[in-house]
């Protein structure tokens, strides 16, 4: 099993690199830094068409093996204890961080936005917020037994098709990327569980080559550069984020038999701590190149931007463990860590 799953980690080192790059971007770009609004734009529509759902897909590569092995409360529980504890603590942070520094952030933040973290997440935490509820969705449905699947394939369906409009309780993230959780459940179900399944090199490339043309030419001469996670494009968004899939997968799995890149692995294995992280690193690196050094360049922000959000995060995961206080991670030091959004055990 492990080596099936090798791939799995590169996979989430993949697509944490690009939440990073695309957070960092974004950030960087509305906080007034010298990027080319061209340049902006159809990076960040592009890398929003897929990094996501690929996140949501793996994590749906290996629910029914935790559901399993805890049954459906166990399962709850430990979903709980390992995504809302930690969403809790670093939505606080940021939040407070930022409420601070409102002056020198392009959203700003008012005390309301700290006190709506239960019902309202900040940021990037709507993905831990989505998250959870998709387990709850997974181990309600998972109740009807024979029918469970079916079901799952209706209500993901339904929902990614027409999706619940609320920010509140990232309903509808959760509605819109429930999809690539269930994506996730079938892929393991029918390819990868009685057999290892691999992408052909040839496929991964072609993939590739769809993906960059397709959209280069829907987000040039189709519609207006766009982040299709707002829903308004359903079918480019579900064409787009498959290609995407497809080809990270291929990629992924091309590394880990290679062996290469053992850093991007490593990465993948602390992509929870870097996604917790990350903003928080990388406002700090901006402030500090700004501020300090005055400089004012997008491509040294970017560069030691996602250099920063990617390492720093690390480091103090890394201290935590030597101090022998996990409670930034995990409230109870008597269980080990997931520092992991995927639950391989």
């Amino acid at each position: 099993m492990r080596q099936r799953t090798d791939w799995v980690d590169y996979g989430k080192g993949i697509g944490i690199i690009l939440v990073v790059y695309g957070h960092l971007l974004s950030s960087g770009y509305h906080a007034h830094i010298k990027i080319n609004e061209h340049f902006f734009e159809l990076p960040d529509s592009i890398i929003y068409s897929f990094h996501m759902p690929f996140f949501f897909f793996l994590t749906g590569l290996f629910v029914e093996q935790s559901l399993l092995k805890r049954g459906t409360c166990g399962f709850l529980v430990n979903k709980f204890q390992h995504l809302a504890y930690p969403y809790l603590i670093w939505s606080l942070l940021q939040t407070s961080i930022e409420l601070y520094f409102t002056s020198h952030t392009h959203r700003g933040i008012r005390m309301d936005d700290l006190l709506a973290i239960p019902y309202q997440p900040w940021s990037q935490f709507w993905f831990l917020y989505a998250l959870f509820l998709m387990y709850v969705a997974y181990g309600m449905l998972n109740m009807f037994k024979k029918y469970a699947i079916a079901l799952m394939i209706i209500c993901a369906g339904v929902l990614f098709f027409f999706p619940i409009n609320t920010d509140i309780a990232a309903l509808h993230s959760f509605s819109i990327e429930f999809l690539f959780f269930v994506f996730g459940i079938l892929t393991k179900k029918y390819l990868i569980g009685p057999k290892s399944y691999y992408v052909p090199t040839t496929i991964t490339g072609a993939a590739f080559i769809l993906f960059a043309g397709s959209s280069y030419f829907i987000f040039t001469t189709q519609i207006a550069p766009t982040r299709l996670t707002d829903g308004s494009h359903p079918f480019y968004f579900l064409y787009l984020s498959t290609l995407g899939i497809l080809f990270c997968i291929g990629l992924s799995q091309l590394v880990a038999r290679k062996n290469g890149c053992y850093f991007l692995k490593v990465i993948g294995i602390l992509s929870l701590p870097i996604y917790l992280i990350h903003m928080i690193a990388g406002m700090a690196a901006r402030t500090i190149l700004l501020k300090f050094f005055h400089i004012n360049n997008p491509a040294a922000h970017i560069g030691v931007g996602t250099f920063v959000a990617l390492v720093a995060p690390m480091l103090i995961y890394q201290s935590s463990l030597k101090l022998q206080f996990p409670y930034l991670f995990h409230w109870q030091k008597s269980q080990k860590i997931d520092v992991s959004s995927l639950d391989l055990q």
